[in-house]
C-alpha cells in the first residue's frame, strides 16, 4: 500500500527563496518519495487557488509524472523543485473567458489561421520548466516561446503573477513581447488586468547574419530591468444593486506583438473594449465565484450531516 505524503513546511535549499517568493502563506511542502502516493497531494475543493511545493523532485520524474500532476507545473532543474498550482474554477474561468475574447477578435479580423493557441503548454529552459494559463504564437514559425503570455492568480499575491509575467518576458530575453495579468480579489471580486512588455530595446548592433545569410537577433541580454506597465484596467464589482464600474481600458494586444508582422488590409490591433472586459470576462468571474462558493457551502453542509 503506498504511503501517504506528510507536509515538512521547510525548504532550506540555497536559492529556493527567490524561487519561492510571494507563495501564499501555509503553502504546503513535501519532499518527494516514489513510495508515497501522488493522490495524497491533491487538496479538497477550493474556492481560490491552491499551491503545492515538492522538494528534492529529480528532472526525469517531471516527465513520467507530467500528464498527472492536478495543476500548473513550474519547476527549477536547479533547485529540483517542483511547484504546482491548482487553479480554481474563477481562475479557469478568467483564462478561458480571455482566450474566447482573442479568438472572436482574430476570426472577426480574419486572422485566427494565422495564430498557434498553445494553452498552458510547458516552455523549457536550463534554468527553469514552466506553464502559463494561456499563451499564443504566430503559426508554423517554429519558435519555443510564445509571444503573448497570460497569467491568472485568484486570491494569489499580486507580486507572484508580477514575477511570473517578468519570467515569461525577461527569461525569454524578449521573445515573449507583451504579458497579460488577471489578478482576481476575492473579498472585493475586483479584477485587475495589466499588460506587460520589455523595458528593453534589442540594438541593431545585436544583429548578425549567418553562413546561409539569415538574419538573427543576438539576444544576449544581462540583468533586464523588470517589464514596463502599459495598461492597467480595475473593474469593481458593484455593491447593494449598483452598477460595476471600470477604470482604465480598452486593452489593447498590438497586432505586431503577437503576430509579429505588421497589419494588412483589414488587420489591426486587438482592442478589448470595456463592454468586452466587463460581460465577457468579469460577468463569468463573479459568476463562477458564486458557484463556487455555493459549491463549497454544500460540501461542508455534507460534512456537518455526515
Amino acid at each position: 500500500m503506498s504511503r501517504v505524503y506528510q507536509s515538512e513546511s521547510v525548504v532550506s535549499e540555497e536559492g529556493a527563496e527567490s524561487f519561492l517568493a510571494h507563495l501564499p502563506s501555509g503553502t504546503p511542502v513535501y519532499r518527494y518519495n516514489p513510495q508515497c502516493a501522488m493522490t495524497s497531494l491533491f487538496p479538497k475543493y477550493s474556492v481560490e487557488d491552491s499551491f503545492i511545493v515538492l522538494k528534492h523532485f529529480p528532472p526525469d520524474i517531471l516527465a513520467v509524472y507530467e500528464e498527472r500532476l492536478p495543476g500548473r507545473c513550474d519547476y527549477s532543474p536547479s533547485l529540483e523543485i517542483l511547484i504546482i498550482t491548482m487553479p480554481s474554477q474563477p481562475h479557469e474561468e478568467a483564462a478561458s473567458s480571455f482566450e474566447m475574447m482573442l479568438g472572436t477578435f482574430a476570426q472577426k479580423i480574419n486572422v485566427k489561421r494565422r495564430i498557434a493557441n498553445c494553452g498552458a503548454t510547458r516552455v523549457d529552459t536550463p534554468e527553469r520548466k514552466k506553464q502559463a494559463d494561456r499563451s499564443w504564437k504566430p503559426a508554423l514559425q517554429g519558435r519555443k516561446f510564445p509571444t503573448l503570455a497570460l497569467e491568472v492568480g485568484f486570491s494569489e499575491a499580486t507580486q507572484k503573477l508580477e514575477k511570473d509575467i517578468a519570467w515569461w518576458i525577461n527569461g525569454s530575453k524578449g521573445e515573449v513581447t507583451m504579458g497579460i495579468s488577471i489578478d482576481i480579489k476575492r473579498q472585493s471580486q475586483s479584477i485587475e488586468i495589466k499588460s506587460w512588455t520589455p523595458d528593453f530595446k534589442t540594438s541593431t548592433h545585436d544583429i548578425y547574419i549567418t553562413a546561409r545569410d539569415c538574419q538573427v537577433i543576438d539576444r544576449h541580454i544581462n540583468n533586464p530591468p523588470p517589464p514596463r506597465m502599459n495598461q492597467r484596467i480595475l473593474i469593481k464589482k458593484g455593491r447593494d444593486g449598483a452598477s460595476p464600474t471600470i477604470e482604465g481600458g480598452p486593452l489593447t494586444v498590438p497586432f505586431h506583438n503577437l503576430l509579429l508582422d505588421e497589419p494588412g488590409e483589414g488587420e489591426g490591433d486587438f482592442v478589448f473594449t470595456a463592454e468586452m472586459l466587463l460581460h465577457d470576462l468579469a460577468e463569468p468571474v463573479w459568476n463562477a465565484i458564486e458557484d463556487a462558493e455555493m459549491i463549497k457551502a454544500k460540501e461542508r453542509n455534507t460534512h456537518r450531516t455526515a
